[in-house]
């Protein structure tokens, strides 16, 4: 042992941390674990206790001599480091000293003691040389497929990061084990697998670990690196060989390996089962290597479990997501860092603000990781600019743009912005003003309340029947509130009506009776945090998928099949159902009922639904009826696009747009046609047409066709093809009806 571990131990043991000569040798009777002294002592025909008991009665002494007996050590070993045996072997040279006459006192023979010591002395440099030539001799190996964390954490290569001091010492518990001292770091990817293993590497740089991990070096293997260029069969099988016996001269040592699913199957070949974790499982059940492992909890369970000897090999160490104080002090420490490296200064209320911004908008991924990158970037974009102090805004204009949400989306928009989001709804949905309103209110409780934590931001049942504008609604809220179509999700539930259901949604454990795959619904939640979820036809599902909606909409996270937990809180969830008939629709309107069918929605409801999934609703919306008029305004929206498209082939229309919309909805037969139905009737009574009258020309660059009375009586259609130049016709104004009374 030598003269520094000695001094460290003291320290710990002796709160004044005076490191006295008679401390140092008592704590090394006290420590003497490998039975060195008991061996050395034995010779000179004594014991370990009879040693201790002379040297325990001067543990309170603080002399000069003492402190000159271990300057003098320190000077005359030239050999580094020094070690115990240097300090006992001085001592027994020194017959003056009052320690030496104590021990001389005890029975023991200074003489003898003074030779063995000696040649324990040479015998402990010898051995710490070679074994120093013979780990660097085989570094060179360790270091040619990864690099040495110690020797990084030495040169402060690794971000000072505040301490995770549960953890660092469950993983200080393992690697002190007698046997499979190798521990498996899981947790979600960012939080801090990896950044544990770095401040493990610091505390043993720093002499802050346990003693017996002082001299003990950190290597970090990289799988890919060990698998690149191995194309021919046995060269991945040599260079894992030629690494395990690296790290077993180089010890102590300890493996790190990053992504360590990967061991599962890699170098494996055809037709032979070897493979890297096979290779491994003989050192890892041993005492003389420790191997860590960091990978996910879903890729620990997908691979290393599948293979119960290697699992038990390692010592599973679960890596939790920090709490707010603790994500705010590693914060406090990035800061610093910025500030210096991007020259800037961050307000004390944008750390806070970091935080909850990431918790509210990037749900899908973890603690501190997802904050620290938002700094990160925003200093970047304040470093751009030329400005000198980031404030929160600037952490919402990123986030805006990593979403491609707009910043009323993500908390930062006027009320104005949402009244204009209710103008772009009833723009697209017509007639339904009651329903948007009801939703838009929500959203703003919602926004500046945060009436319901830890709940979807909005979740509401539409009823209503087919075609009234349900879908349209949700589609249109995901594209104006949160920017994009890519932010809405539909799911016909009418597809799910078997057992399996569930499965198809939130994905299948490993060894399922139906298989290994992904669910639909997590694996839109992996690429997105926030938007809107549809789950169209409730009433067609199976109960089990109704039990999975009844868990979502009340604590407002999914858990995949792999185990794996995805938040929905800053979602919409919208649910449909049709099961309402027209009748019950209208009273409810009405407002009048029959004593055995009440008109309230709840008991109409309730026929078809449990009461506690009507409880977790917000919001039960009952989609009216469209009247005449707003039909022939639905109609005409549907026309616009329709010859929008037509534009865009290269088919201009001259038309009446009344005389076009009567001709469209005569003869339907029914007082409601959905906008699907519309969407047909425009296919059928206006479209077609077109492209069998087109079938007859030459293709040419565009064509306009005028609409005469002979198509709105009898849907005859008579073109008069304009056969021009490429682009629209020189005659075709924004407004048809324009060119139509220009040409009467």
């Amino acid at each position: 042992m030598t003269l520094s571990d000695l001094c460290e131990l003291v320290g710990r043991y002796y709160p004044d941390g005076e490191r006295t000569l008679p401390r140092i040798l008592f704590v090394w009777a006290m420590h003497d674990e490998d039975g060195s002294l008991a061996q050395l002592l034995a010779q000179a025909k004594t014991k370990v206790s009879i040693f201790s008991l002379a040297v325990e009665g001067f543990i309170e002494d603080r002399v000069e001599e003492d402190r000159r007996l271990l300057t003098r050590t320190v000077i005359e070993t030239r050999r580094k480091p020094v070690t115990a045996y240097d300090v006992l072997s001085i001592l027994c040279d020194s017959p003056d000293h009052r320690i030496y006459r104590a021990l001389k006192s005890a029975g023991i023979d200074m003489t003898i003691l003074a030779i063995c010591a000696k040649h324990a002395g040479y015998a402990a440099h010898r051995k710490t040389l070679l074994g120093g030539q013979r780990a660097l001799r085989n570094d060179g190996v360790l270091l040619q497929y990864g690099r040495d964390l110690t020797k990084l954490a030495e040169n402060g290569d690794f971000d000072d990061l505040s301490d995770r001091p549960d953890e660092i010492d469950r993983l200080f518990e393992v690697l002190l084990r007698k046997k499979k001292r190798n521990a498996m770091l899981t947790g979600p990817a960012g939080v801090g697998k990896t950044a544990l293993v770095e401040l493990l590497s610091r505390r043993i740089a720093r002499r802050l670990a346990p003693a017996r991990l002082f001299r003990t070096r950190v290597y970090e293997i990289s799988m890919g690196s060990l698998l690149a260029g191995t194309t021919l069969r046995g060269m991945f099988e040599e260079r894992v060989s030629k690494v395990i016996e690296a790290l077993q001269a180089c010890q102590p040592a300890i493996l790190f390996i990053d992504e360590a699913h990967l061991l599962w199957g890699a170098g494996r070949a055809e037709g032979a089962p070897m493979d890297a974790a096979n290779m491994l499982k003989p050192i890892l059940a041993g005492s003389k290597v420790s191997v860590i492992g960091a990978t996910t909890t879903g890729e620990y369970h997908r691979y290393i479990t599948r293979d119960p000897a290697l699992a038990r090999r390692f010592q599973q160490i679960k890596i939790e997501e920090p709490e707010r104080e603790t994500t705010l002090a590693i914060l406090a420490r990035h800061a610093r860092g910025l500030e210096s490296h991007h020259g800037i200064r961050i307000g004390t209320d944008v750390l806070s603000e970091a935080w909850h911004a990431t918790e509210r908008h990037l749900t899908n991924r973890t603690q501190p990781d997802k904050s620290v990158d938002l700094l990160d970037s925003a200093a970047g974009l304040v470093e751009r600019e030329g400005r000198d102090v980031m404030g929160t805004e600037d952490l919402y204009r990123v986030l805006s743009r990593q979403t491609g949400r707009m910043m009323s989306a993500l908390g930062e928009g006027t009320t104005r912005d949402l009244t204009g989001l209710e103008d772009a709804l009833n723009s697209q949905v017509i007639g339904q003003e009651d329903a948007v309103g009801r939703v838009v209110s929500t959203l703003v409780s919602r926004r500046y309340g945060e009436t319901a934590p830890g709940r979807p931001l909005g979740t509401f049942l539409f009823c209503g029947a087919t075609g009234v504008g349900k879908t349209e609604l949700a589609r249109t809220l995901a594209r104006e509130y949160f920017g994009s179509q890519k932010d809405f999700l539909h799911i016909d539930l009418a597809e799910y009506p078997g057992q399996d259901g569930v499965h198809k949604l939130i994905g299948t454990p490993y060894g399922s009776a139906f298989g290994t795959a992904d669910g639909l619904l997590t694996r839109w939640l992996e690429e997105r945090s926030s938007g809107v979820i549809l789950f169209d036809e409730i009433e067609k599902a199976h109960p089990d998928v109704h039990r999975l909606l009844l868990g979502m909409l009340d604590e407002g996270r999914v858990t995949s099949g792999m185990g794996e937990r995805f938040d929905i809180r800053r979602c919409v969830v919208i649910l449909t159902t049709n099961v309402l008939a027209h009748r019950d629709i209208d009273r409810v309107k009405l407002g009048f009922s029959a004593s055995d069918d009440p008109s309230d929605p709840y008991a109409l409801l309730a026929k078809h639904f449990p009461e506690e999934f009507l409880g977790r609703l917000d919001e039960i919306i009952i989609f009216k009826t469209p009247t005449a008029p707003i039909l022939r305004t639905i109609m005409g929206q549907k026309l616009k696009e329709a010859i929008n498209r037509l534009k865009h082939k290269g088919i201009f229309l001259i038309y009446d747009e009344d005389r076009l919309l009567d001709h469209l909805l005569a003869g339907t037969g029914r007082p409601w046609a959905g906008a699907r139905d519309m969407a047909r009737l425009i296919e059928r009574k206006l479209i077609q047409p077109i492209a069998r009258r087109l079938i007859d020309c030459d293709t040419q660059e565009w064509v306009c066709i005028e609409l005469t009375e002979s198509f709105y009586r009898s849907g005859v259609l008579n073109p008069l093809p304009l056969l021009k130049r490429p682009g629209p016709p020189p005659d075709y104004p924004d407004n048809p009806a324009t060119a139509l009374n220009a040409r009467q």
